[in-house]
């Protein structure tokens, strides 16, 4: 969703792009704050998932009846540590604004040149939300399939230990 600079000319146009720019600042800093709260969930998890292999883990891999469920077990343990430890780990794959230099140095509208800064400014924002939404989703992907990964260990440990 570009602004179109040239179209911004007449007298209220600087409020408009001023509040498109509030706007697309607004959507670029709530997908920020969804990974941050994403990552601080997955070090939750992944907290869980120590206690789980603490408590039922080690007792299930120390029984000898229906191990193949406790190595089933211990591979999805491995799979949810590794699925977090992605989450986790920092990337260069999501953008920010990175320095805003390169708008004093640009060639802005002599005739008003606040309101064409405001349109360059709010289709970066929106371009650099557009370049980060992928791999965010997929952040958000991840962390289900560790989810998933650590029911699946206390199931399955749980039900061998029932089972033996």
């Amino acid at each position: 969703m570009s602004v179109q600079t040239s179209s911004l000319s007449r007298p209220g146009d600087r409020d408009v792009a001023r509040a498109a720019l509030d706007v697309a600042r607004a959507a670029l800093d709530e997908q920020h704050v969804a990974v941050r709260d994403l990552r601080a969930h997955t070090g939750a998890l992944l907290t869980a998932t120590s206690v789980v292999v603490s408590f039922l883990g080690t007792r299930a891999l120390s029984t000898g009846h229906l191990r193949v469920l406790a190595f089933i077990g211990l591979g999805a343990f491995v799979g949810s540590i590794v699925l977090c430890l992605y989450v986790l780990l920092p990337t260069a794959k999501i953008e920010s604004l990175r320095q805003g230099g390169d708008l004093l140095g640009a060639n802005l509208d002599p005739a008003d040149p606040a309101t064409d800064a405001y349109g360059r400014l709010t289709s970066t924002y929106d371009d650099l939300w557009t370049l980060n939404r992928p791999h965010v989703q997929r952040l958000g992907r991840v962390f289900r399939m560790a989810s998933a990964a650590i029911v699946l260990e206390v199931v399955l440990w749980a039900l061998q230990l029932a089972l033996s």
